[in-house]
């Protein structure tokens, strides 16, 4: 589903900023979804690379990353074509922002990745290998609660009618059209979604690195978590 089309018009009466402010941004013109505390808002996070080898799995982007695929947006529309803007957008944002990226390139290095896809490093998947990498999240647009960040865990999205609605309509078909590459879920509660997906048969990829840590600096357990794994991890792929 492709909702870039009913939130262009809004996209185009923003001024150009070098960082916007959530006021700027979480307001009703961008409002996708709501229900007491929770707020969904769009965010150009519809492009998908179907030829992706590997699919790095979010739990949903935050407000650091819709910020900056805004921003690349807003700079650009009328300038570059839309599927080319809209991948730009994704590759500038995914992981972005406060070392999260650096910390996964070293743990998908670490488990070899990079080996296994014929390349130097996985931060080559950030730059010219871009189109061997699908970035993606289970909620696909920014999800916030009291007007912070969804965490993943309060509530859960396999128990909230409104995030699970969200995994089966977006991210189910998103999946599938990307069906031969590599499932690397960063952290416990994506890794716990598809699970749910596997049994429920939605989805039929080969290969999932189960109970790959987040790479957040905010997870503390995540290089205890990594080395716990990644001998598995390795073998897997």
């Amino acid at each position: 589903m492709f909702f870039f089309k009913n939130y262009e018009h809004s996209l185009l009466q923003l001024p150009i900023k070098e960082t916007y402010e959530k006021a700027d941004l979480m307001t009703n013109h961008f409002l996708y979804a709501q229900d007491v505390h929770i707020d969904v808002f769009w965010a150009p996070f519809e492009y998908i690379n179907k030829e992706a080898k590997v699919i790095i799995l979010g739990i949903t982007p935050g407000w650091t990353q819709m910020q900056l695929a805004y921003n690349y947006v807003r700079k650009n529309i009328g300038l570059e074509e839309q599927k080319v803007m809209l991948r730009n957008a994704k590759k500038q944002a995914s992981f972005g922002g406060k070392g999260i990226r650096k910390n996964l390139i070293e743990m998908l290095d670490g488990i070899e990745l990079n080996q296994h896809l014929n390349i130097n490093s996985c931060a080559e998947l950030y730059g010219d290998m871009n189109h061997l990498l699908h970035s993606s999240s289970t909620l696909r647009y920014p999800v916030f609660i009291k007007k912070k960040n969804y965490t993943g865990s309060s509530p859960s999205m396999l128990r909230h009618h409104l995030l699970l609605q969200m995994i089966h309509e977006l991210l189910v078909p998103e999946l599938n059209e990307v069906k031969d590459a590599v499932i690397i879920p960063a952290g416990k509660a994506v890794s716990d979604v598809l699970r749910y997906l596997k049994v429920e048969g939605k989805i039929h990829h080969k290969t999932i690195l189960f109970d790959f840590p987040h790479p957040s600096g905010a997870n503390g357990h995540r290089k205890k978590q990594f080395e716990e794994r990644k001998e598995w991890f390795k073998a897997t792929l």
